[in-house]
């Protein structure tokens, strides 16, 4: 039996009120052969009931009454695929065009060294009401240009995700080299794919909205909540740790070449000092992860002896500028314990200035 041209996956998850218009701009796809496989992640509403009630011969449905993760059971039906190329759908959006996946296999074949394809994303709330970019946070966030891959690692590495997953075409391939998403990441499992995908491959931005993107305040794992805003900081903590992890010379003088201190990279020593050092440079929204990601890497590389000569007789970074540096980033330290430090410094003044009029 011929294998599918498109693996199309989705793991659903209590949108039953949205799963059939999803699965619909599926099966609507033209002039492209595909099987569409389905698993459902434990949800507590009527989802398994409505994928079931849907009959076509493409669709392959996994029900499952426990949840266990999006990436879980994503990683699941990567496995399962077997087509040439996996194509991703979230159960609470839909496709925007029939053509999505014929536009983006054509591209794939006539481009064969881009490891992946993505498109734009035009925004409805929960009732499929239209909304503007404009109205909402960062809603121009996938509306990018295309860049190489040095460029791409530059853009993730300053300000994050800005890809659309839901729009990916990529090579099954690529998961086999790479590895699958971490279900240990909640909300940005597709940057650390992206991230791991642009060090090897180059990829595409097609400039056409493809998906109709539901946003539902509170309800999607983007969803600007406390807790999601804590937890994409730690996560993107953990992702820095392996950021610059296989990162060629070639990569970083495209990508950063303005931060480098030196503007010849001439050894692995070179390269993996310059790579630590990018960790301590300026940055609004993560630069107290990628401080703490910087003393770690930097403090490895001056127990090495190697490292610690080059670092001294090329940087002018020794110990002394080190300890200078410990000094100096504050990420730490409790706020509270700061807090309760400025109050007792200000008790004492006060203390001071009382005792002082009364001894005067």
């Amino acid at each position: 039996m011929k294998s599918p041209t498109v693996s199309v996956i989705m793991a659903t998850y209590n949108h039953a009120n949205f799963v059939a218009e999803a699965i619909q701009s599926v099966l609507g796809q033209v002039d492209v052969d595909f099987e569409f496989l389905i698993s459902d992640d434990g949800s507590a509403d009527s989802t398994r009931d409505v994928v079931a009630a849907i009959q076509d011969e493409r669709i392959k449905f996994f029900p499952n009454e426990v949840n266990r993760g999006a990436c879980v059971v994503t990683n699941e039906l990567i496995e399962r695929a077997s087509g040439e190329f996996i194509a991703l759908i979230n159960s609470d959006d839909y496709w925007s065009v029939s053509d999505k996946l014929a536009m983006q296999v054509q591209f794939m074949r006539e481009n064969p060294e881009v490891g992946a394809c993505f498109g734009r994303a035009r925004f409805v709330d929960k009732n499929g009401v239209a909304m503007e970019k404009s109205s909402i946070p960062a809603g121009d966030v996938f509306d990018q240009p295309n860049r190489s891959q040095g460029e791409w690692l530059r853009r993730l590495f300053e300000l994050g995700n800005c890809i659309c997953h839901p729009t990916v075409l990529i090579r099954k391939s690529c998961y086999e080299h790479l590895g699958m998403y971490s279900n240990r990441l909640r909300q940005l499992p597709d940057m650390d794919m992206w991230v791991r995908l642009v060090k090897h491959y180059p990829i595409h931005i097609f400039d056409k909205e493809l998906i109709t993107f539901r946003i539902m305040p509170g309800e999607n794992a983007s969803s600007q909540t406390a807790t999601n805003s804590i937890r994409t900081i730690n996560e993107h903590y953990l992702i820095a740790e392996n950021f610059f992890d296989d990162v060629t010379a070639k990569q970083l003088m495209d990508g950063f070449t303005d931060l480098l201190k030196l503007k010849s990279i001439d050894s692995d020593i070179h390269l993996e000092i310059e790579k630590a050092l990018l960790f301590l440079g300026y940055n609004q929204w993560l630069g107290k992860p990628y401080q703490m990601v910087g003393m770690l890497k930097l403090n490895a590389l001056l127990n090495s002896p190697a490292h610690h000569d080059v670092m001294v007789n090329q940087y002018g970074l020794d110990d002394r500028w080190f300890q200078k540096e410990l000094g100096e980033i504050d990420v730490l330290r409790p706020k509270v314990v700061a807090v309760m430090s400025q109050q007792k410094s200000r008790a004492i003044r006060v203390w001071q200035r009382y005792f002082g009029k009364l001894s005067r």
